[in-house]
């Protein structure tokens, strides 16, 4: 019985793939306990080739090439594939820590689970940084709202969840193609799905933050796609907050994607910034709410936007 399935999308990481692959294969979980779902998503390097060889050496692995669907269409033909109970994801320039994943894989299922979440660190010039999604212990299972509002914090990574798999297919849970917030995008409907929550304090993910990946935009017309991109998620989780019953992360959260817009437009289109404010407002009205388990610097910006969104604007353009 396959109890998980680790889906990889691959895209031009040749230099980094076999880290991530052998750091999968080195689980204390049985080779038929487990697959690994390598999504080769039109890679033009030799990544579909090293895919391929994986998969021969290897029962576990299963290759999927596919033309670029982008990291959303990776990741949804993984799921649409998976047999395992549960699911997890790995970037392929990330990695995982060894033998892991068993005592993930029995805590969700003796506490019969839909999502279990775990651990992060950030791995820079060799150097760790665990980098903190949520907040506090879940020793007793608790809903995916409960779990939102008490422990979840402002970071969104989809990579620190084991999944129940037929959470996702009842739930129509796919990413949304196409955008650059993915994760943000994804992760609250998922989690409004989920009955019984847990938390594991098990540091598994290793995510690799290369010098030349902490860049920005260069040319206006993709700023503008990331503004758009943070107001195709402002408005999804406006629309949320009709379903619920107790709101606090989203209002939260919308807050921190306005102040990431108005830093946008304060930096790159400052002299459009009033019509921006007006729009934003027209979506989600103010005031703007924060969270207390939100970090510091985030819940700053977020009192100077409440108290003025013009003012917020000034300082960004100016700071």
């Amino acid at each position: 019985m396959i109890l998980l399935s680790v889906i990889v999308p691959v895209f031009r990481v040749e230099k980094y793939l076999d880290r991530c692959v052998m750091s999968l294969l080195h689980q204390d979980l049985n080779a038929d306990e487990y697959e690994i779902i390598l999504v080769d998503d039109g890679s033009d390097d030799t990544c579909p080739q090293k895919c391929d060889e994986y998969a021969a050496q290897y029962k576990q692995i299963q290759v999927i090439h596919q033309s670029n669907k982008g990291l959303s269409g990776a990741r949804n033909t993984g799921i649409k594939a998976a047999k395992g109970k549960y699911i997890c994801f790995v970037d392929s320039d990330d990695y995982v820590e060894p033998n892991t994943y068993s005592s993930l894989v029995r805590q969700a299922q003796k506490e019969q689970l839909d999502a279990l979440a775990f651990r992060l660190q950030l791995i820079f010039n060799n150097k760790k940084q665990p980098i903190e999604t949520f907040t506090g212990d879940v020793q007793s299972a608790c809903t995916g709202e409960e779990f939102i509002n008490r422990h979840l914090s402002v970071r969104c990574f989809s990579v620190v969840y084991l999944i129940r798999r037929e959470l996702l297919l009842e739930n129509n849970l796919f990413f949304k193609e196409g955008i650059f917030y993915e994760d943000v995008e994804w992760l609250p409907r998922f989690l409004y799905s989920a009955k019984r929550v847990m938390t594991s304090n098990t540091m598994v993910y290793n995510y690799v933050q290369f010098a030349n990946s902490i860049t920005h935009p260069t040319t206006q017309e993709r700023w503008k796609r990331l503004i758009a991109d943070n107001i195709t998620v402002l408005r999804q989780n406006t629309a949320l907050l009709q379903t619920v019953s107790n709101p606090i992360w989203l209002h939260a959260m919308n807050a921190s994607i306005i102040t990431s817009i108005l830093t946008i437009v304060s930096k790159h289109f400052y002299a459009e910034r009033q019509s921006y404010i007006i729009s934003i407002q027209e979506i989600y009205p103010y005031p703007l709410q924060s969270k207390a388990n939100f970090p510091f610097a985030e819940n700053i910006k977020i009192r100077i936007a409440r108290l003025s969104p013009k003012l917020y604007c000034f300082i960004r353009h100016y700071l």
